[in-house]
């Protein structure tokens, strides 16, 4: 039977199945231009925290990426139109939470409301988290959340025990916090700590689209306030404009009185919780496939704030030795002896495909490596802007390639130049030496980053 119910839980269901494939296929091939995007890219909180960042510096946090900010504008406008269907309809994390409410229902465990004084006051604790996790990631310039952030841990599970032991915190948060006080309070999570939820009920006191009661037809059954998965009593209110409204629907869809309790679009069109549903996730796929046409969606960052500061942080486990030798400015061979490799390892190979190699470790062995020998640490790296057309012929090739993730090679062939031209060398000498010009190199960028 086509119900509200069985769509709404078939699109959590299938955002949640999804996203968490994406991250377990990230963990075993590795993210980069060629590969699976991170947790972070795809994370519309991760957008509102590299704001700051890219204003001042035209920079990325580290794993964050044009994608995310865009996710955020995205859900952000969605929430002043139909409320917070991203909540509601979209988000795992706010899934993970529902179903474990099902599933405590199916084992028996009642539902449990905490006194309303207490619940208003925790309520309040999550603007608190959001402000503190804005506070450090913009005076740190890195992502200051993610290691205590619990769909980072859900989506890192693939990696197993190790990545446990590496960032606990997370996954204390995950099983001890969203999954096992939500068996108890449903959504515990996103009532009292969510940031995004944070983010985003404030816009919510300013959607177009509310959840409306006629008084005059209500039978004062309480049905929507048992239903309501936030804790809201919509029974009392004439109009829900608390900021914990998630757009679901439960409280619409149990009222046993036709029309008594509606969402209302400006206060006057009367829609279906379905209708406000699909009309939300439809709107988040129009701006994914808006920005995937336009050439702006991208998950990967052409440089990120860390990597100004200090090269050595601008390096990936999806980079190969080659490309960790561009970005330190060190030969390949040296990067191998840094690593206590063999000196015939391949060179062309990712680090997560390099058997007994880690990432991190290789990036503590060259930061020590620095310290010793401070003569020898490059100088950060020049940022390049994140529209093509803005390059300056006082870029290199290889700053170009590096900066978005593009091969050399596929840059000299897609603007015609010849494969043997010096990646080190300034564009604009280059260019003169060969009798063409940089704009050859914009050009070239271009269809390269969208063909991705």
């Amino acid at each position: 039977m086509f119900t509200w119910k069985r769509v709404r839980y078939g699109v959590m269901f299938g955002f949640l199945a999804y996203i968490s494939w994406v991250g377990y296929q990230h963990q075993t091939l590795g993210g980069g231009p060629e590969g699976i995007p991170t947790v972070d890219s795809l994370c519309p909180l991760g957008g509102l925290e590299s704001i700051y960042s890219y204003l001042t510096s035209g920079a990325w946090l580290r794993r964050v990426a044009p994608s995310s900010l865009i996710l955020f504008i995205a859900v952000a406008g969605i929430t002043l139109l139909v409320g917070r269907v991203f909540c509601g309809w979209i988000c795992p994390l706010g899934s993970i939470g529902e179903f474990c409410n099902l599933a405590a229902k199916k084992l028996g465990i009642r539902r449990r409301e905490l006194p309303p004084a207490l619940d208003r006051a925790l309520k309040m604790v999550k603007y608190a988290v959001l402000a503190v996790i804005l506070y450090f990631t913009w005076t740190w310039g890195t992502l200051a959340w993610r290691s205590y952030d619990p769909w980072v841990s859900w989506m890192h599970l693939a990696s197993g025990w190790e990545e446990m032991v590496a960032s606990p915190w997370g996954y204390v948060v995950l099983f001890f916090v969203v999954i096992g006080a939500g068996l108890f309070i449903e959504r515990f999570w996103c009532r009292y700590l969510c940031p995004l939820g944070a983010a985003l009920g404030i816009l919510q006191k300013f959607s177009l689209t509310k959840v409306r009661r006629t008084k005059e037809t209500c039978i004062s059954c309480s049905k929507c306030d048992r239903s309501c998965p936030m804790g809201i009593t919509p029974m009392a209110l004439e109009k829900v404009t608390d900021a914990d409204c998630i757009a679901c629907g439960r409280c619409t869809e149990s009222c046993p009185v036709e029309k008594t309790l509606r969402f209302s679009a400006a206060g006057k069109k009367v829609l279906s919780a379905l209708a406000v549903g699909l009309l939300g996730v439809g709107l988040y796929f129009a701006a994914y496939g808006t920005a995937k046409v336009t050439g702006y969606w991208r998950t990967f960052a052409s440089t990120s704030v860390e990597a100004l500061n200090d090269p050595v942080d601008g390096i990936f486990g999806w980079m190969n030795i080659e490309q960790v030798a561009a970005q330190v400015k060190l030969p390949p061979a040296k990067i191998l002896e840094i690593a206590g490799l063999p000196a015939d390892s391949p060179t062309n190979v990712s680090l997560k495909r390099m058997e007994g190699v880690n990432d991190e470790e290789l990036k503590e062995q060259l930061k020590a490596y620095f310290t010793a020998n401070p003569a020898k640490a490059s100088e950060p790296k020049a940022v390049v802007p994140s529209n093509p057309d803005e390059l300056k012929g006082s870029f290199s090739l290889a700053e170009v390639a590096s900066g978005y993730g593009l091969e050399v090679a596929a840059i000299l062939e897609k603007a015609g130049w010849p494969a043997d031209t010096d990646p080190n060398v300034k564009m604009r000498d280059a260019a003169n030496a060969i009798g063409r010009d940089s704009t050859d190199i914009r050009n070239a960028v271009k269809p390269l980053l969208k063909s991705r």
